[in-house]
């Protein structure tokens, strides 16, 4: 397949209403000096125009051009108005834009003005970032006007005027087109809105996303746009189909997909970045390709969040039921004991803790490689079939809490030393040796039907089997 000339490429940008001032610049200086690229500049434009004429018309108004007025041997061929219609406008086109390449042509040389004003930004933390089209140094602590946003590589944290913070990461192509709207053609971004920035929206092809007081991540690529909602709440508006009905709302612990003429589907696993929460800046480390669940999926739009490399003292357990996993119940050595080494380092998958009674559920694990399923189960809960079966009991004992007094599930639990209520748990494995799907069973089988703890899981990659 040949590739498009970047005179090709100014005009496909200048038709899709991407392009940016340098390159709005370039064409037209080409449009100035080319007869031949001016012909072919209005060429595309009334294809272009053709062809989206052409998709808005009803099927009946298709069939009736293609097959109602076809030619036969005895009856010339009339077409009536509303079939000529398009072509009337492809007349009206061209002469506007002979009209705009004259304007064009003969305008004195001048630097070309943004479509957008700028919006100013603080900028909070930089990482390696590389940034495009900025024509000055930039530190941690600068104001600068942003309007078209291109990061090719790394991350950078900026504030905007109405305070709302965004983290993105490269490589990023985004336009600001006023510090409530930001339009993101590709790449990932986390937005924290606070109250002053509420309705703060990020514009995608495939739908927009309108903060509602909330925390949330944005990933977009060239077939789809993901949204996690870490805290909060926002409202989904899918683009390209009127029959998907109303704007979707979305709150903390719960993602979807969008894509252009569908309806949103559910997100299962999000990657998490360490610390605050937030779509991590890549997942490319990850044992864990992706986990799903057989949950049924009409209105459930809950997450596995998924940090890579992060089991360690204090890192958190579970999502919880609407909400973000909590960073309040964390995973901890057994008291007096260290964290067992073997399971430092390894992927943690946060289950969701209001599955815990859950008789029928299954969780699939895609792993990209060889590696080690942990379990960690309950000890007051007898050990269901499929961890007896298919995993082995190991030595290790972690803990997870502290939990609050007044929860359920913290009945009947001794105080450590510090008077804080931890739920023990006893640590089962699996050894996989290739890249496969592995399944989890449910959490009890057996009727008990208490207030046990969800199992937590984690994955650990094996270098070199």
């Amino acid at each position: 397949m040949s590739r498009p000339s970047d005179k090709q490429t100014l005009i496909a940008d200048y038709a899709a209403g991407i392009i940016d001032a340098d390159a709005l610049g370039e064409l037209e200086r080409s449009l100035r000096v080319d007869a031949e690229f001016r012909r072919a500049f209005i060429e595309y434009l009334n294809l272009d125009s053709a062809l989206s004429d052409l998709a808005a018309l009803s099927d009946a108004e298709f069939d009736a051009i293609n097959s109602e007025h076809a030619p036969t041997p005895e009856t010339p061929v009339v077409l009536p108005w509303s079939a000529w219609q398009p072509f009337g406008i492809l007349a009206g086109l061209a002469a506007a834009v002979l009209l705009v390449v004259g304007i064009v042509w003969f305008k004195p040389t001048a630097e070309p003005q943004s479509t957008a004003a700028a919006v100013t930004v603080e900028v909070i933390s930089l990482d390696a970032a590389q940034l495009a089209g900025v024509d000055q140094t930039v530190r941690v602590g600068d104001w600068i006007e942003w309007n078209r946003i291109r990061l090719e590589s790394g991350a950078i944290q900026v504030r905007l005027d109405n305070g709302v913070v965004l983290d993105l990461s490269g490589p990023l192509d985004g336009t600001l087109e006023s510090s409530m709207r930001l339009r993101l053609a590709h790449g990932r971004l986390n937005a924290d809105v606070g109250e002053s920035g509420q309705g703060f929206t990020v514009v995608t092809d495939h739908g927009e996303i309108i903060d509602l007081g909330t925390r949330f991540g944005v990933d977009v690529s060239d077939d789809e746009a993901s949204v996690a909602v870490f805290d909060g709440e926002v409202k989904v508006d899918s683009q390209g189909n009127s029959k998907i009905g109303r704007p979707l709302n979305v709150f903390e612990g719960e993602g979807v997909r969008l894509r252009k003429g569908r309806k949103p589907r559910r997100l299962s696993a999000v990657w998490l970045s360490q610390g605050p929460f937030g779509l991590s800046a890549s997942n490319a480390s990850s044992i864990v390709l992706n986990v799903t669940d057989n949950a049924a999926t009409d209105g459930f739009h809950r997450f596995y969040g998924i940090l890579s490399g992060g089991m360690r003292e204090g890192t958190i357990a579970y999502t919880t039921h609407a909400s973000t996993p909590r960073p309040d119940v964390v995973w901890r050595a057994a008291e007096g004991e260290e964290f067992p080494a073997e399971l430092l380092g390894a992927d943690v998958v946060c289950p969701f803790h209001v599955d815990r009674q859950e008789q029928s559920l299954t969780i699939s694990l895609q792993l990209a490689g060889s590696a080690d399923v942990y379990v960690m189960h309950d000890r007051r809960r007898q050990p269901a079939a499929w961890l007896q079966n298919g995993f082995q009991k190991t030595e290790w004992t972690l803990r997870s809490g502290p939990w609050r007094p007044v929860s359920p599930l913290a009945q009947g639990i001794e105080p450590d030393q510090a008077g804080d209520l931890y739920v023990q748990y006893s640590v089962w494995k699996k050894r996989v040796d290739a890249a496969s799907n592995v399944e989890l069973g449910p959490p009890q089988t057996d009727g008990d039907r208490g207030n046990k703890a969800m199992y937590g899981i984690a994955v650990k990659g094996i270098p070199g089997l």
